[in-house]
């Protein structure tokens, strides 16, 4: 009987125009906002419809809900309901799902936005299949909402303002987290839809999320059957109702403490990678792990705690035991001291405490101890790299011997930023390397980074000597010195280090390489008090996505940007840019806006791509050779650069047990190179095909109902 009722809702909402106004409204905005965030973004996912989804729902599902009961009081049908074979249960759970089949509906059309985006890049499908889900979910919810909504008001207006009003409780608590009081966050954190909706909608299932969207749909739902069997005069006793909410909390408690996971990103990411399973299995002994955390700590740094929490608790179980885990709160002076002296820094967080802001000192750090060496993270600021700095500092602590990296020195190398130091004294221990004094026979692999001035003979001799004694080298060399001042370039001559990088196999070609698939930079003009920010496509920092998925370097990178990069030959070749780039060999002008009207090949070249950027030696030799050392800079820095920075090293030193886990933190994924007449195609056709698929089978329905073909009510 069920399926009777469900069957005339949605004959009742296909019978006149609202189901389908409804739909394409829907699928219409969340098409736009898809294909503008796409473009926009220049990264393939469907983050732009997901991010919409919520609001259109907001507004939508009450609007759709609103009818379900309220009508039938309105139109005084209810005693007309009562004298079918049905039972209250059946009705409000027909009526409940015919909305949110209505619903699925229009979901299920918008599966051409991921289709389109897996045509324009690599798409990852496990957070598709997630978002999706993730979808459902909350329109489950929500239109379980509506029916409650609809069974406690008198009238359609009044169910649809008391459903918005539900609705926009649950959807706002979450993003006004901060001016709750701190001790009241994890309660409110867990009843809004923001931290069950963000996990799953970025690839992980969670058993905690899909206990919190289903126990919240069954209590509405039974709310709603609650109120619609007192308008029937069939009273359900008050004693029930509240025992079914208690139920429903105590199982939010429990299933909240047990609770399993799904990570269904490709690659991942979200949890431990083999490397780092492996680097448990083979622990020597055991490892404590120490989590100086704060309880009740405010928003947003109690989400990254319990993401702490979670994540050693995986270490925990993938060690088979051997990572023992003590998880402190420091609340006393001595043990906030005890912190200190550990090497756990104090953060100062602002807290709302009795109506007014206040400031509370907290702690959110690791430490690790393994036999008489102790290894700190003093404070965990960065989520996405978090498996790397802790697999590194368990790797770093367990390891007889700490490799040494050595820097030349004496020729105006880039200077490396003090982030990156960070990073390489985490893995490391660095040297400076005066090749007119000495051999580096103390290193484990030598880098050149950026040389301004030329070596001498006696250093290339002895780099060379270096190499034949199967001495790893990575070079990464600049064909011009950049002026960011006013965007201008000069060209470097180093003829000594040339002859070297030819006797062993090498060669950095005089140009500057541009590519029509670029990165976007921020331009910022000054336009008398206003500071003006321009989003600017520049060729001159290449995104390069051809890349070897063989090499341990670069296999795990969807793209890389090396700015102001020269052509590299010789070698084997592991990064190579798109076709539509070309080589200037005497670049003058850098400037982003002048760049613009050269392309997309106006613009006189010297050569056409495309042209390799990095390559390699492996056999009696270790050695890597890039066209730049910009992407080292502090000035253009970025995680991808430190990546790949990081992956030569490892690979120098045959240490390759991190590179996967440190690229897996480089999400980029960016979109193929297509013309601008298919992206105004592709702008039009994302909100129009599935629009035009609800108005064509609007009209093959009515032509059924106008021929007799299709009943109006069943």
């Amino acid at each position: 009987m069920t399926l009777k009722i469900i069957k005339r809702e949605l004959n009742s909402y296909f019978n006149t125009p609202i189901a389908y106004i409804i739909l394409i409204v829907f699928v219409a905005l969340s098409g736009w906002f898809f294909i503008q965030d796409l473009f926009l973004g220049n990264q393939v996912d469907i983050i732009g419809f997901v991010n919409i989804v919520p609001i259109l729902f907001l507004l939508l599902i009450p609007g759709i809900c609103m009818r379900l009961i309220a009508e039938e009081r309105t139109r005084g049908t209810i005693e007309v309901l009562a004298t079918l074979p049905l039972t209250d249960v059946e009705v409000i759970i027909g009526k409940w799902l015919s909305a949110f089949i209505l619903i699925a509906i229009g979901v299920s059309v918008t599966i051409i936005f991921p289709i389109i985006a897996s045509l324009l890049g690599n798409l990852d499908w496990g957070v598709v299949v997630t978002s999706y889900i993730g979808i459902l979910l909350f329109s489950l919810f929500f239109t379980a909402i509506g029916t409650f909504a609809s069974s406690v008001a008198k009238t359609q207006i009044v169910a649809f303002v008391l459903g918005i009003f539900l609705s926009f409780f649950f959807f706002i608590i979450g993003k006004v987290l901060f001016i709750i009081p701190t001790g009241l966050v994890p309660f409110f954190n867990y009843l809004g839809i923001d931290q069950h909706l963000n996990n799953i909608t970025r690839g992980i299932l969670d058993s905690r999320d899909l206990v919190y969207f289903l126990s919240l749909t069954f209590l509405f739902i039974y709310g709603g059957l609650y109120f619609y069997a007192r308008l029937r005069e069939q009273i359900l006793r008050t004693t029930q109702w509240i025992l079914i909410f208690i139920i429903v909390i105590l199982c939010n408690i429990i299933l909240n403490r047990i609770f399993f996971r799904l990570d269904l990103t490709q690659g991942n990411i979200y949890s431990l990678t083999r490397a780092s399973v492996k680097i448990l299995h083979n622990l020597p002994d055991n490892v404590v792990a120490k989590a100086y955390i704060t309880s009740k700590l405010p928003f947003p740094y109690n989400t990254r705690a319990q993401y702490i929490m979670d994540l050693l608790k995986e270490y925990q179980q993938k060690s088979g035991g051997k990572i023992r885990l003590e998880v402190i709160d420091p609340t006393s002076r001595e043990e906030m001291m005890d912190a200190q002296r550990a090497g756990i820094m104090p953060l100062q967080f602002t807290e709302v405490k009795q109506g007014e802001l206040g400031v509370k000192q907290g702690f959110m750090g690791l430490l690790f101890l393994f036999e008489d060496k102790r290894e700190v993270i003093p404070v965990v600021e960065d989520l996405t790299n978090l498996e790397y700095d802790i697999t590194s500092k368990i790797k770093k602590l367990t390891e007889e011997k700490i490799k040494t990296i050595g820097f030349t020195t004496g020729h105006s190398e880039i200077e490396i930023s003090e982030n990156l130091r960070t990073k390489l004294n985490e893995r490391y221990t660095t040297k400076e390397i005066n090749l007119k004094d000495s051999l580096p026979i103390i290193c484990d692999a030598l880098i050149i980074s950026g040389p301004k001035n030329d070596f001498d003979t006696t250093e290339t001799k002895r780099l060379l000597e270096y190499i034949n004694n199967k001495g790893p080298l990575g070079v990464f060399l600049d064909r011009f010195n950049i002026n960011l001042d006013f965007f201008l370039s000069f060209p470097l001559k180093l003829p000594n280090l040339d002859a070297f990088l030819s006797q062993v196999g090498f060669s950095v070609e005089q140009g500057m390489i541009m590519d029509r698939n670029n990165e976007i930079i921020v331009l910022r003009t000054q336009h008398g008090q206003f500071v003006m920010q321009n989003y600017i496509p520049y060729p001159y920092f290449p995104k390069i996505t051809d890349l070897s998925r063989q090499h341990p370097i670069t296999k795990d990178f969807e793209a890389i940007v090396l700015p102001f990069v020269s052509p590299v030959s010789g070698g084997e070749g592991i990064a190579r840019t798109s076709k539509a780039s070309w080589l200037r060999n005497s670049p003058q002008s850098l400037n982003p806006v002048d760049q613009q009207k050269f392309l997309p090949f106006l613009l006189p070249f010297d050569k056409p791509g495309p042209f390799n950027t990095i390559s390699f030696l492996s056999s009696e030799r270790r050695m890597v050779v890039v066209g730049t050392s910009k992407f080292i800079d502090g000035q253009f820095l970025g995680a991808g650069g430190m990546a790949l920075f990081m992956n030569i090293l490892d690979w120098l030193t045959q240490d390759e047990a991190l590179i996967s886990i440190r690229s897996k933190a480089v999400t980029d994924r960016p979109l193929k190179e297509i013309s601008k007449g298919m992206k105004t195609t592709l702008t039009y056709l994302c909100p129009l095909l599935p629009s035009l698929i609800f108005v064509v089978f609007g009209i093959i329905r009515w032509r059924m109902r106008k021929g007799g073909k299709c009943p109006y009510e069943i």
